[in-house]
């Protein structure tokens, strides 16, 4: 891995501060047409672009509750196990978030509250061909539980049949609705809907670009969850740090694929620095994935020597990174300075796939430096807060007026009659 001295505003910290994936105007014309086409010709587009696109063969879209049944049966009874426990680490962690409606009474029979209520309808995308990601349906489908939505609806785009463990996630969940559909089309079916196809309220989940972009276009008629990026991780690391440790878990996110994934660490020490290069390209070596980790740290692997800390802690706090792993002396103490990431991960044995499948915060986290302004996701995401407003007659009398003279002072004629009628 390529190591470099810096500083905050070193150019190579500006350029990966700005690591983007912009869609081609060829691949944002195509999304755009194939939403046109989702929304006016409905399911027998939705069909024809499934098959040629997802592998569907014939004409049936959605997978049976059989099919499920069976598939899910074929899961080995160890990775059930293991799978199982997640599900519940990940719905105790989210129990935590759960809301309640409140009200106040005030003076004069003033009352005022918020009402929580869960959306009723979600739909989940989980990436399909070569891979299954029982996690995505775990990390997005539980805190919709938790919060209390009634329909969960999966679009994936499966090449042939369920993997069993996403099929065994599907059944332990209670999802039924899965439709056998990805890229942008699912997210138009989702959407707008089809025939005997409700549109959800919400979409969340990772997606391929062409889902991406499509999720961003029907932004507004739904809402989304995030325009994710491809993943990231940063690890603050000085002398203490296992090496071995370090440069396998930098590699476990080059090896999403893209090529775009960024696996970045930080250290104050330079024989530091080279140990955990060394330990990263003897781990390269071996790997049966090593042309795809060869393009990704080629492009945004890098280990970046420091001064001091004061510098490093800025400098992850300007990349803001999706996982942020501590392993320094103080970890601990460290971490309480960090205020970008989308999870910070503290200590030698918090490596970043234990919050990927296990622990229970959710992997569904901001990239690209959204972390600055926004949050992992939650149960927060499933739920409409409603504004509760209860004025009595006393009320009106006692406040009418200062209404009614905020109204006529911008230049809302109706608005301050409104009040003074009542009056």
């Amino acid at each position: 891995m390529k190591i470099m001295k810096v500083k905050p505003n070193s150019a190579e910290i500006k350029r990966l501060c700005s690591r983007s994936v912009a869609p081609t105007k060829e691949i944002q014309a195509k999304v755009d047409q194939i939403l046109l086409d989702v929304r006016t010709q409905g399911l027998s587009k939705v069909i024809e672009y499934a098959q040629a696109y997802d592998g569907l063969k014939g004409n049936r879209l959605r997978v049976s509750e059989s099919a499920i049944e069976k598939t899910a049966q074929k899961t080995p009874p160890a990775l059930q196990k293991a799978l199982k426990q997640a599900i519940r680490n990940v719905k105790v962690f989210h129990q935590n978030q759960v809301e309640e409606s409140w009200q106040i009474t005030g003076k004069d029979g003033v009352v005022l509250g918020q009402r929580i209520r869960p959306m009723r309808r979600v739909g989940l995308y989980v990436p399909g061909g070569s891979g299954t990601y029982p996690s995505t349906v775990i990390m997005c489908a539980v805190p919709a539980i938790v919060a209390g939505v009634s329909e969960i609806v999966v679009v994936t785009p499966i090449k042939d049949d369920l993997q069993p463990p996403l099929a065994f996630v599907l059944r332990e969940l209670g999802i039924t609705e899965v439709y056998h559909v990805g890229g942008a089309q699912a997210i138009g079916l989702l959407a707008y809907g089809a025939k005997g196809i409700e549109p959800v309220d919400k979409i969340v989940g990772p997606s391929n670009v062409f889902a991406a972009i499509a999720k961003k276009e029907v932004f507004g008629v739904v809402d989304i969850d995030m325009i994710a990026g491809p993943s990231e991780i940063l690890v603050l690391a000085d002398s203490t740090c296992d090496p071995d440790f370090v440069a396998a878990d930098l590699l476990s996110q080059a090896e999403h694929g893209s090529g775009f994934e960024a696996a970045i660490c930080i250290t104050d020490n330079m024989e530091t620095a080279q140990m955990i290069s060394a330990c990263a390209d003897i781990q390269v070596e071996g790997s049966p994935k090593r042309e795809l980790l060869e393009k990704a740290l080629d492009q945004y692997g890098r280990i970046l020597v420091v001064d001091n800390w004061f510098d490093g802690i800025e400098i992850a706090n300007k990349i803001a990174p999706e996982h942020l792993e501590i392993m320094t002396s103080e970890a601990k103490k460290m971490s309480e300075s960090i205020e970008n990431a989308g999870a910070i991960f503290i200590g030698p044995y918090s490596s970043e796939p234990v919050g990927d499948y296990f622990a229970g915060p959710d992997h569904v986290l901001p990239t690209n430096g959204t972390a600055r302004f926004s949050s992992p996701l939650g149960v927060y995401d499933f739920i409409k807060r409603t504004s509760i407003i209860e004025y009595s007659s006393a009320a009106m009398s006692k406040n009418g007026k200062a209404i009614a003279s905020i109204a006529t002072a911008e230049g809302f004629f109706h608005h301050a009659q409104a009040i003074l009628k009542r009056l």
